[in-house]
């Protein structure tokens, strides 16, 4: 492989770096990346669409397998398969046997001991997977393509300063940012374990600034992965002490 061309999209105070894949040595291709990124102190995101075939149950163990056939729909099981399947080829340590079981920390979250720290989001035919050094990492993909009304979701899941930048918004942005809102928060609870029952109200994302960093609930950068206008937002949350993020595509 060829060291991939990465084009820097932003400013200097936290560096986003993009690669485009192809399918033909992803995961190969992806690990010498990721390796790579990390060794720099950088994060890793890994982002697939329509890749069902790519998913190898033969990765996952038994509990992992059971738990895959509970979903009901087939294309939320190879979404759950894939994110299983991303995770092995680019973190298990190398020459580990397979089927490799991660440890489960708290609410089942799998990590792997002495390890980088990592998170998976799925939505859809979409799937996307964060690896830092950090201990915390979070990241979310949503296409709301069942999104119906999303002001009914304002009085439950906003911060009223985000409730006052959507408000204030132009009508034809107030989606977008309700969006951004939901994806920003969902990757933070990722990073930080926090589950929907705790009070969303209280934690503010900042819709008014481009990569935020917050001081609660944890001491976390967000950062806002736009692809474009026909796909879907795409959310990481991470420590500050990362000072940068390799985004890895196959579109």
């Amino acid at each position: 492989m060829s060291e991939p061309d990465i084009a820097q999209v932003n400013c200097p105070a936290f560096k986003l770096f993009t690669i485009n894949a192809t399918l033909s040595a992803l995961w190969q291709d992806a690990r010498r990346a990721c390796d790579k990124a990390l060794a720099q102190g950088l994060a890793f995101v890994v982002i697939l669409r329509e890749a069902g075939a790519l998913a190898e149950e033969h990765l996952l163990t038994d509990e992992d397998l059971q738990r895959a056939r509970r979903f009901r729909r087939l294309a939320d099981r190879y979404n759950f398969v894939l994110g299983r399947t991303m995770v092995h080829h680019l973190v298990r340590p190398q020459g580990a046997a397979v089927p490799y079981a991660f440890s489960l920390g708290r609410h089942g979250k799998p990590f792997l001991p002495d390890g980088p720290s990592f998170n998976v989001s799925h939505s859809d035919n979409w799937v996307a997977c964060a690896i830092g050094r950090g201990e915390l990492i979070g990241v979310d993909v949503e296409t709301f393509e069942h999104l119906q009304d999303y002001r009914e979701l304002l009085g439950t899941i906003t911060h009223v300063a985000e409730r006052q930048c959507i408000d204030q918004a132009p009508p034809d942005r107030q989606l977008a940012l309700f969006q951004r809102c939901w994806t920003r928060k969902e990757a933070v609870l990722k990073a930080t374990g926090m589950g929907l029952s705790d009070d969303l109200c209280s934690i503010d994302v900042r819709l008014t600034e481009d990569e935020p960093v917050l001081g609660y609930p944890a001491s976390l950068r967000l950062v806002d992965l736009l692809l474009d206008d026909e796909r879907p937002t795409i959310s990481l949350a991470l420590d500050t002490s990362v000072p940068g993020v390799v985004v890895m595509s196959v579109l």
